[in-house]
This record gives C-alpha cells, structure tokens and sequence, in this order.
C-alpha cells in the first residue's frame, strides 16, 4: 500500500482518483489548493504527489519549488496533472522537467484508470531507482 497525496481543485476529479487509489489499496489524502499541500507535507510524507498546476492560493509549480526546497521532501516523487491548452503544455513541460517532475499528464487526455496505472509505474521506478545496491557474495 502506497501513500498518494492528490492536490486538486475539482471536487469530481478528486472522488474518481480517490475511490481508483482507495480500491488498489492505497491510503489517499487530499489538499483542494497549494497552501493545504504545504500544510499536509509537515505531517504526511507520501510515496507520491498527484499536483495539479491551476489552483486557487498557490498554483502547483510554486508549491513544486518548496517541495523541492525540502531535503525530506525534495525526494518524492511527482506528477503534474493540468488542463492547459497544448501551448500551455509545451511551455510548461519545460519547467516541470527543470524542477525534477517524474511525469505530466494532461488530464483530459487520461482515464482515472491511466492515472493511477500511471502513478503505480511511477512509484515503482522510484523504488527502483533508490534500491541500495545488492551485496551479493
């Protein structure tokens, strides 16, 4: 069981990722704008952050920067999820890559079901990744 944490604005987006993660398994919390994703991650460490861009308060690319700011934080693994236009996207694909993004996704272009596909494949390559090498003697 992993730990999401979904930072997202539209109240249907958030019980449809919710329910998905919440059936595979995994222990969901929820922040409706960027100043509440700061106050969850003093209290909350997940195995993944689900971060729309567009919010109200602090829009997710700053919220992105403080995470990345945090040396207990900077480490997890991220996913943009954001309904700009394909300029838009172009643009800011760019500055998510710079900030370390794991992935982006546009959300009308992904079922709950890709994004939580999406999301495991994600964590799964981070542990991957962090796995102290093996010792094999």
């Amino acid at each position: 069981m992993a730990k999401i944490l979904l930072v997202e604005d539209d109240t249907i987006l958030v019980e449809m990722y919710q329910a998905k993660f919440e059936l595979e398994g995994h222990d969901v919390k929820v922040a409706t704008n960027g100043e509440d994703c700061l106050k969850v991650l003093e209290e909350f460490e997940p195995d993944l952050i689900l971060l729309d861009i567009l919010m109200p308060k602090l829009n997710g690319f700053h919220v992105l920067k403080e995470i990345k700011k945090q040396p207990n934080l900077r480490q997890i693994p991220v996913i943009l999820l954001t309904n700009l236009g394909q300029a838009e996207v172009d643009m800011n694909q760019e500055l998510a890559k710079a900030l370390g993004v794991n992935d982006y996704l546009i959300k009308s272009h992904h079922t709950p079901d890709e994004v939580v596909a999406k999301a495991v494949k994600v964590m799964g390559n981070h542990r991957q990744q962090n796995q102290p090498p093996s010792t094999n003697k």
